[in-house]
């Protein structure tokens, strides 16, 4: 029972995602890098995404008593002190190694804990303010991707940063959207709940369109497989357009079922677009050995996960 309760907190449908990430931004900075540096890459990200998770639990846990009393946490099977230590671990852990691959990504793992702990903390609740605030860390992970084969980013890296930014707060918007009948009956005063669901529907169009832009126009300004780039670019896109038309053509209020359905489709989404940069990189057999299991787990993960979702 305690095992199983630790798994529903990592939720195993969305953590392959970080990790990919940070493979992304290091074979970009070295096409050529080695195996173990590229583990670190994964390793670290992975581990601080899995904190966010525990803390997530811990911060919401009075608020998930009210709307999700399934969860680890109200439903007696963690209690909030192993949550909030989990989550000190995994912080301490990743950060650890971290600052022992390159100790200049301190500064980056710094800025991704204080945003990720703010964000369950405090920002949730805050409108937009909460969603750019989850979408940060992703933003960073490509940056210390970059750090893990070289002292300093690869400063071309920034605009990708940019659209995993607006890309993951689009994300988190949509799950905002698909809890916002649980948030408002909470008190929680996310953008869906203060401004609706049209708002929000045009909030997501918004991110949706900022990430093409930045994803579209970057390529032309670095040596890359520009043919390639593109049609995985293509792939994520198509999938991100039609998550998006599911909830703009929805009924309103848009029913809980439509915005996790939608929100399926990101979990797979995502993983493309994490990936998508190492093929494009030259290396389209590591991205390949990345996406394939990575999605299958997820999709797998998502499947065993889908009743416990719909207890709310």
């Amino acid at each position: 029972m305690k095992l199983l309760a630790h798994v529903e907190a990592c939720r195993p449908d969305t953590v392959f995602y970080a990790g990919v990430v940070g493979v992304s931004g290091a074979v970009f900075t070295n096409p050529e890098a080695p195996l173990p540096q590229l583990a670190l890459a994964w390793l670290v990200p992975t581990l601080a995404w899995i904190a966010s998770l525990y803390g997530g639990d811990y911060f919401d846990r009075e608020l998930d008593a009210l709307t999700k009393p399934h969860r680890p946490v109200p439903s007696g099977r963690m209690s909030a002190g192993t949550a909030k230590s989990m989550m000190i671990a995994f912080i301490s852990a990743g950060g650890l190694i971290a600052v022992l691959v390159n100790p200049r990504t301190a500064l980056l793992a710094g800025f991704a804990t204080i945003f990720g702990i703010a964000y369950a903390s405090r920002l949730k609740g805050r409108g937009l303010w909460g969603n750019t605030a989850r979408g940060l860390p992703t933003a960073l992970t490509v940056l210390y991707g970059s750090m893990v084969v070289q002292p300093w980013p690869a400063w071309e890296l920034v605009p990708v940063a940019l659209m995993f930014w607006v890309h993951d707060s689009g994300s988190n918007l949509l799950g905002a959207l698909c809890d916002r009948d649980g948030d408002r009956e909470g008190g929680c005063l996310t953008y869906p709940v203060t401004h609706g669901d049209e708002a929000t529907v045009r909030g997501l169009v918004l991110f949706y369109a900022g990430w093409i832009a930045l994803g579209g126009t970057w390529p032309f300004l670095v040596p890359i497989d520009v043919p390639v780039y593109f049609t995985c670019l293509f792939v994520s896109i198509g999938l991100g357009g039609v998550s998006l038309l599911q909830v703009a053509r929805a009924p309103r209020p848009i029913p809980r079922p439509v915005g996790l359905r939608a929100h399926e489709i990101v979990v797979v989404e995502r993983i493309v677009l994490g990936t998508f940069l190492v093929a494009a990189s030259g290396r389209p057999v590591l991205a390949l050995a990345l996406a394939v299991p990575s999605m299958a787990l997820t999709v797998l993960a998502r499947r065993l996960m889908r009743p416990r979702y719909r207890l709310t």
